[in-house]
């Protein structure tokens, strides 16, 4: 591992006191994905490794004036930006009704499909 994704988990990792209660309740879902984009990107773990502002303060930025709500899109896509000012989260999900996505073939009448396709929408164009 890197000096900077070794750096940035470490940092990830410090206790973290007296949140508010949204940050509470977002705090273990951001770090996951902040560790696991750490992990994928050597660039993004540099800018966590190298910035001087805190842990807290992610947490708290991607809870502020949300309200009763905020969608876990959103609150991701803060947390990312608090750190790498311009970057963004991208989402897609699949459906799979436990059939490796066969059913999103159609009737099943047509040619066998070689590879079972999943019907996919990204989250994107909700907003």
């Amino acid at each position: 591992m890197n000096d900077y994704k070794a750096k940035a988990l470490e940092r990830l990792n410090e206790k973290i006191d007296k949140l508010s209660p949204h940050g509470n309740a977002v705090k273990e879902h951001v770090l996951r994905v902040l560790k696991d984009f750490c992990e994928q990107n050597s660039e993004f773990a540099q800018a966590i490794a190298q910035s001087g502002k805190t842990v807290k303060d992610c947490i708290e930025s991607t809870v502020n004036n949300c309200g009763s709500s905020i969608s876990d899109i959103e609150v991701y896509r803060r947390a990312v930006a608090f750190w790498f000012e311009g970057a963004t989260v991208n989402f897609k999900m699949t459906l799979d009704l436990g059939d490796g996505g066969f059913s999103n073939e159609g009737s099943g009448e047509e040619d066998a499909p070689s590879k079972p396709k999943r019907l996919e929408m990204s989250l994107d164009d909700l907003f």
